[in-house]
């Protein structure tokens, strides 16, 4: 019997019988040899073939495209956060240097005091000569916001300043004169005699009690005449001294003025006799009067 060579189809031979097992088979083999064969189907394989080497072409220039891309390796992890990639040192901005235009320009130690006018309305600083001193968040302007600024208390002290109204338009302290120190809490240090008003009877003035003076005035804390005995009870607290102690040098007088007068002057204490004094006896307590001796 002679062989046939499976790779030769003219060898194979003639078709087996109908109804054998092997006719169905070579039937089915035919078919798809024809369906293979056919013009249709190689074009739909050649198609096939082109969209194959498209994808294989785009997957190998999206490989190269991850490699070259900002990770750097083919392996990187490529949802790590960009927080916890490590990134080469920076060098940080040089500090600006503040130009001179809103450079802060140097201050002296020493404050100046603001809110002095002299007499000429000029506005200096208040230790310096001047007449005139701001009263700082004053709600009214009368003689008894003049006493307390000075440090005073309105019932007593009777002084020569004055309200007046500054060139901004706020209450202010009127000395009467240029003085080369400021008004505030003044009643309370020892030169206050300065800034009390006494009066001079040789010249029948007005004077400062540091000045020599035949009487110094003092207030009651009413507005209303005074009695001899409503001065005596005041003159008290003004001295801090009991009259009667200090009845050979001085006497307590009521003044002859008229009630409800705004002027505060309600008591004078006078010097006995054609003396005079050289200060104020305002808080004398235990310390001599201060009798002028020539």
């Amino acid at each position: 019997m002679t062989e046939h060579d499976p790779e030769d189809p003219g060898s194979a031979g003639a078709p087996p019988a109908a109804g054998s097992p092997e006719s169905d088979s070579w039937r089915i083999f035919r078919h798809l040899d024809r369906f293979f064969e056919h013009k249709g189907t190689k074009r739909f394989v050649s198609v096939c073939e082109v969209i194959g080497a498209v994808g294989v072409v785009a997957g190998a220039i999206a490989g190269v495209a991850h490699l070259a891309g900002p990770g750097g390796s083919g392996d990187a992890d490529s949802s790590r956060s960009p927080a916890t990639e490590t990134t080469g040192p920076t060098t940080a901005p040089p500090a600006a240097t503040p130009s001179s235009s809103s450079s802060v320009p140097p201050t002296s130690s020493t404050p100046v005091l603001p809110g002095c006018w002299t007499a000429g309305r000029i506005l200096v600083d208040c230790r310096e000569s001047h007449r005139f001193e701001e009263i700082s968040g004053a709600t009214q302007c009368t003689q008894a916001t003049v006493i307390a600024f000075m440090g005073g208390r309105a019932d007593l002290d009777v002084v020569l300043a004055r309200p007046a109204t500054s060139p901004l338009g706020s209450c202010a302290v009127d000395a009467g004169h240029d003085l080369p120190t400021s008004a505030k809490d003044v009643l309370t240090k020892p030169a206050s005699a300065s800034w009390r008003r006494c009066n001079d009877s040789r010249i029948r003035k007005i004077v400062a009690c540091s000045s020599l003076h035949s009487s110094e005035y003092f207030a009651t804390g009413s507005l209303r005449r005074a009695t001899t005995e409503e001065c005596e009870v005041a003159a008290v607290q003004y001295m801090d001294q009991t009259p009667a102690n200090v009845v050979d040098e001085l006497q307590i007088r009521a003044m002859n003025v008229v009630s409800n007068s705004p002027d505060p002057a309600r008591c004078a204490i006078d010097a006995r006799g054609n003396h005079l004094l050289v200060d104020s006896v305002r808080n004398l307590g235990s310390r001599p009067v201060p009798i002028y001796s020539s």
